[in-house]
Parts: C-alpha cells; sequence; structure tokens
C-alpha cells in the first residue's frame, strides 16, 4: 500500500512539470501589453536607431484594441489606434482612428500586417506600412513596460 501511494505521489510530480505555463508566462509570451519602442530601422535605414531625445513611442495593446502614442518633450505629438488580430507570429493592425498630420491620418481605413517576435521582454515587429500611398518597410524593436 505504502509503495503505490509513493508511486502515485512521484507521479503526480512528474505530471506537474509538463503542467501547461501559468497564466503570468503566457502574458508574458503574447503581444497583450504596454511597449516602449527602443529602435528601429524604417525605410532604406542602414542600421537601427533609437529615437530622438525627449521622444517616446509606446503601444498599448489589450484586449482585441491597440493605440500607439508618440509623446515629445511632454506633448502628444501623434497617435493611431484601433483593433488588431494575432494568428501565430503574424500581428495585424486595422486602424480606425489616427492624429498627427497627413502622413499618420492617411492610416484611416487601411490594415497592416507584421511579423512578430517575442524573445523575453523584447518584441520585433516587422513589416510594410503606407504612408500616403507609398510603401514604407519598417523594423521597430519594442521593450514590455515594466510597473
Amino acid at each position: 500500500m505504502y509503495r503505490t501511494i509513493r508511486t502515485a505521489g512521484l507521479l503526480l510530480m512528474a505530471l506537474s512539470t509538463l503542467a501547461p505555463t501559468t497564466d503570468a508566462e503566457e502574458k508574458a509570451a503574447t503581444v497583450e501589453g504596454a511597449w516602449r519602442q527602443v529602435e528601429q530601422k524604417n525605410g532604406g535605414a542602414p542600421s537601427y536607431e533609437r529615437p530622438p531625445s525627449g521622444t517616446v513611442m509606446t503601444d498599448y495593446i489589450v484586449g482585441g484594441r491597440f493605440v500607439w502614442i508618440i509623446v515629445r518633450d511632454g506633448k502628444a505629438v501623434s497617435l493611431a489606434g484601433g483593433r488588431y488580430k494575432v494568428e501565430k507570429d503574424k500581428f495585424t493592425e486595422i486602424v480606425e482612428y489616427a492624429n498627427g498630420g497627413e502622413a499618420v491620418d492617411s492610416f484611416v481605413g487601411k490594415s497592416f500586417e507584421f511579423t512578430v517576435k517575442i524573445e523575453g521582454d523584447t518584441l520585433t515587429k516587422i513589416g510594410t506600412i503606407q504612408v500616403n500611398g507609398q510603401d514604407y518597410e519598417i523594423d521597430e524593436k519594442w521593450e514590455r513596460c515594466k510597473p
């Protein structure tokens, strides 16, 4: 009897290592959350560049909705938002509203698909957007915002 209980206990311990990941681990591996852009290599740029001093771009992705905002020297200068969908490593933004000048305003009503890769707290987003009808390649690195 003792041997059966001990064997069952060992089996339960072994199975617990195969248990699904916790909610916190799953959430950390998703695009959901708040992200701050740390580098970009857009258009024909030969290397990654950091945002200019005093400029912060934050992307909030949660519950099927997203909004990104660019703040320069404490003032919101550009934003866009709407719905998103994720399928494996494909992240699609469906832009419903924007503000920040002609180029950003031209995003409204458009969908942009990106390939995303998450490694720890870093998200890489690569794809093509249309700026005033012209294709523009983006390659951005984002860092998960911490409380």
